[in-house]
């Protein structure tokens, strides 16, 4: 995936050690006054028993241990880490804090002071952890644990020709080489069944799903952070958002989409068909269910946690002298935020340069 489920059981009698001698006991002593009221009744012994032939003593199986709660859990812990590691998700995840703070370097370079755009992208860091992710997902699997499901989708996902083609979406495409990708041929005109498997995997995985809801849930949420609750601002804020989704949207679905014809460049038709039958398969859809809710999940967290930690951002005493003469004393980058358009927003922050 791209980061751009009762038995009947029968009931069994089960007899303790302490109930089990009295109970041996019972019947003996039912059957020998079975066979002494006999003796009084005839009045004549008993004919003897026939002969009985040995019986071969059949060695008894060893008792096999039931696994304890804790065995039950290891297993299971064991089972969803081998294919979030198998679906490539485990690699991804780990990268995240990373590309997230890439993202805020880039977006911001030009539109705050530096040691605003440092301290956004430590508060981004901090929030969107890995391990925040890797635990949350880890959770959802466990409160949704169906070992069948699990089992067989690591044995699809091992298989070599499924490796290859997770091996090809795990490898981080160097920013020119995908630039140079994205001006080709290949990437403006794709050939028909290519493009059509590329928006299948992209369809059954949810990935560029994954990215337009995470785009517009973290910007909503994190300047919903910054402003606090000044309703004035948080309503001009779904304002501007509901106005980029559209464009903003077709923008991500196309970006995730060339980000997987690039990294397929090199497999053929049939392995595009293969595996996007493989992300259609039962076992992959719930799958990739439980991952896109998830995920998205944790990304509200998150956002709200870094929103909340740039909102009580403020520069050192001095900054804004140190930027130049242009630089407005006692206020800081955060005062452009209100305003009501993105060009208003960095024509302000230039005077914080």
């Amino acid at each position: 995936m791209a980061l751009n489920l009762p038995k009947l059981a029968v009931p069994t009698l089960t007899l303790d050690k302490k109930r089990l001698p009295a109970i041996v006991g019972g019947v003996v002593v039912i059957a020998a006054a079975g066979w002494f009221g006999w003796q009084y009744f005839t009045e004549e012994a008993a004919p003897p028993p026939p002969p009985s032939k040995p019986q071969a003593v059949t060695p008894a199986k060893p008792a096999v241990k039931a696994p304890t709660p804790a065995e039950i859990a290891q297993a299971h812990d064991k089972l969803i880490q081998e294919v979030l590691v198998a679906s490539g998700l485990k690699q991804q995840l780990s990268q995240l804090p990373q590309r997230l703070a890439a993202g805020v370097r880039v977006s911001g370079r030009k539109k705050a002071a530096p040691a605003m755009v440092a301290a956004i992208e430590d508060a981004v860091a901090k929030a969107f952890a890995a391990e925040g992710f890797q635990d949350q997902l880890s959770a959802d699997l466990k409160k949704n644990f169906d070992q069948k499901r699990l089992q067989a989708l690591l044995k699809d996902l091992s298989s070599p020709e499924a490796k290859a083609m997770i091996g090809r979406e795990r490898a981080a495409p160097a920013a020119e080489e995908l630039a140079k990708f994205a001006r080709s041929a290949a990437a403006k005109q794709p050939a028909s069944p290519r493009a059509d498997f590329i928006k299948r995997i992209d369809a059954a995985t949810k990935a560029s799903d994954l990215a337009v809801e995470t785009a517009f849930v973290s910007m909503k949420a994190i300047a919903s952070g910054i402003v606090g609750a000044d309703a004035r601002k948080s309503a001009a804020i779904d304002k501007t958002i509901e106005k980029q989704r559209a464009a903003t949207t077709r923008k991500i679905r196309d970006a995730t989409r060339l980000n997987l014809a690039f990294s397929f460049n090199d497999a053929s038709d049939a392995d595009l068909e293969k595996y996007a039958a493989l992300c259609e398969s039962d076992n992959s859809q719930w799958f990739y269910g439980l991952v896109y809710t998830s995920l998205l999940e944790q990304v509200k967290r998150a956002s709200l946690e870094a929103g909340e930690s740039i909102g009580k951002l403020e520069l050192k005493p001095g900054a804004a002298a140190q930027r130049g003469a242009g630089a407005k004393a006692g206020a800081d980058a955060r005062a452009c935020l209100g305003l009501a358009t993105n060009s208003a927003i960095i024509k302000c922050a230039e005077d914080y340069r």
